[in-house]
């Protein structure tokens, strides 16, 4: 299974405002789910930009204790309509057969989340649609596989002109008290305490023809598809940096000690990350910031072992930078997770 980095842009902009936009559901304020996160940093217009897992996570986190409602997953997966996907959706949606339309999703599934791999084959006379991580990390939330599940399922109904589908989704969580309550909602039953992370149902189910089958515009969004591909398939120079930040947070590079091994000056590296929109010390920055999410949740390190470990050598100093960033001590933001977890 390929690995992704954490700190590597894979998860386009336009799920996180969907994220966003789903929140105000229950009253939460766009300011108050964004404030400090990557989101607010970057252009509100535009469209192509990527979420790092890590940021991605840290928003899903929030969301889940801002609005107070844990079976947010399903809620997200439900309110996904296809043309959220961009080009793949129309892709899917103008597909031939439901095959058809799984199979392109599979071919294409890297151009909308970089931190997820899809995977489609054929037990017996049941089909299976697999869903694993490409990060090196253990959420503490099922939200990632009950969305995109619960969303696969919804649209599988929705472009085969059904109101259900004669299927089950697996999930390698134990079961949630919210299941139960929220069981009438979904698109079909989900089976928890599974070793894997799956939608599977009657492989029959693969030729039923699509409501707005055309092969033009299926073509059109395929060939787009395909260049959305070819554009992913280099390391863009953001990545490559946060990459060499993050091989020993304790003991950073410098800008030179960077730019020297992307094989060009320091002024040229900084003109570069410039032209993407960001700048050296902002990377560094955010790298030590989303590596005191993930330990200050993991609970194993003490703060002060904490700060060593992203290299500041007083733990003073990374609680200033950790309340500029987040408006609460590392010690306030851990109590709080310890706190939602015991909900």
């Amino acid at each position: 299974m390929p690995t992704v980095d954490l700190h590597q842009p894979a998860i386009p902009i336009n799920y996180a405002r969907q994220l966003v936009e789903l929140c105000s559901r229950w009253h939460v304020a766009p300011q108050e789910l964004m404030e400090g996160t990557a989101l607010a940093r970057l252009d509100p217009h535009s469209t192509d930009a990527r979420l790092t897992p890590l940021e991605f996570n840290i928003l899903v986190d929030r969301a889940l204790r801002l609005t107070g409602e844990p079976a947010l997953g399903y809620h997200f997966g439900l309110q996904t309509k296809l043309s959220a996907h961009g080009f793949l959706g129309y892709a899917v949606m103008t597909s031939a057969t439901l095959g058809d339309a799984i199979a392109l999703t599979e071919k294409f599934f890297s151009t909308r989340s970089g931190a997820l791999e899809l995977k489609f084959f054929v037990q017996d006379d049941v089909a299976v649609v697999q869903i694993d991580s490409t990060v090196d990390i253990k959420l503490p939330f099922a939200f990632p596989f009950e969305s995109l599940l619960v969303g696969l399922c919804h649209a599988g109904a929705y472009i085969t002109g059904k109101n259900s589908m004669d299927a089950e989704i697996w999930i390698d969580f134990p079961e949630p008290a919210y299941y139960a309550a929220c069981a009438h909602l979904l698109p079909c039953p989900i089976r928890y305490g599974k070793n894997v992370n799956q939608l599977r149902f009657p492989a029959a189910l693969l030729a039923e023809p699509l409501l707005m089958a055309d092969p033009t515009a299926s073509q059109l969004a395929r060939e787009q598809c395909e260049r959305e591909l070819a554009a992913l398939s280099s390391q863009p120079l953001v990545s490559r940096v946060r990459a060499l930040l993050g091989e020993d947070l304790g003991a950073m590079p410098d800008l030179e000690s960077v730019a020297a091994r992307c094989c060009m000056s320091a002024r040229s590296l900084k003109r570069k990350l410039a032209e993407h929109g960001v700048s050296f010390s902002e990377l560094a920055a955010d790298m030590r910031r989303d590596e005191a999410f993930v330990l200050l949740a993991e609970g194993r390190l003490s703060i002060e072992q904490i700060a060593g470990r992203l290299g500041y050598r007083d733990p003073a100093n990374f609680t200033r930078a950790f309340k500029a960033w987040t408006g609460e001590t590392p010690r306030q933001y851990r109590e709080q997770r310890r706190a939602t977890r015991s909900l």
